[in-house]
């Protein structure tokens, strides 16, 4: 059943959510930078800087992967598929969903699978500052966890013949003008 186009649906805020916090992750990227530059000029040491910077570039990567899907932000050979008549361009759209699919999945289970051992055997960070390593390890499994709800959702609208989101996204950043950047 269509919702109304006003109307978010719970896997939309969590993606949103999801793209929050990976956007505050650059957010504290920026200010913990500008610290470490102002630690040098000054007495004052910022210990672990470059570790925390890392963990929240990694973090911000993974986090936004649902919501860019989802909007038609990831690489996509649009060219090739409005070449194909209907029925080719549904199944080789429903052959690629189904192939990000299943890598989605792997993804999601074996970055989960690494965060879990890292808890299990108490693994810690071994850089200036000592932090167990599931913490920044659970973002990457947050992230992959909402990019395969992102690509399991695109599937099941292509298995019901309805247009992908990111498709509808596309047409219609062209209906307002936006040639830029089709792929």
């Amino acid at each position: 059943m269509p919702t109304a186009p006003s109307s978010k649906r719970w896997l939309d805020r969590l993606l949103d959510l999801f793209a929050t916090l990976g956007a505050l992750c650059i957010l504290a990227v920026c200010v913990i930078m500008i610290l470490m530059s102002l630690s040098r000029e000054t007495s004052v040491i910022f210990k672990g800087g470059d570790d925390i910077v890392a963990w929240l570039c990694a973090a911000s990567a993974f986090l936004v992967l649902g919501q860019t899907f989802q909007h038609g932000g990831i690489v996509r050979v649009e060219m090739l598929l409005s070449a194909l008549g209907p029925r080719r361009r549904w199944l080789l759209e429903l052959v690629s969903l189904t192939v990000c699919l299943v890598f989605a999945a792997y993804a999601a289970w074996a970055l989960g699978t690494f965060a879990w051992q890292s808890w299990e055997i108490g693994d810690v960070s071994q850089g200036q500052i000592v932090i167990p390593l599931w913490i920044p390890q659970s973002f990457a499994v947050l992230g992959c966890t909402g990019f395969l709800l992102a690509v399991a959702d695109e599937w099941l609208r292509v298995v019901r013949r309805q247009k992908p989101r990111y498709q509808l996204a596309q047409e219609a950043k062209l209906a307002a003008g936006d040639f830029g950047e089709t792929v």
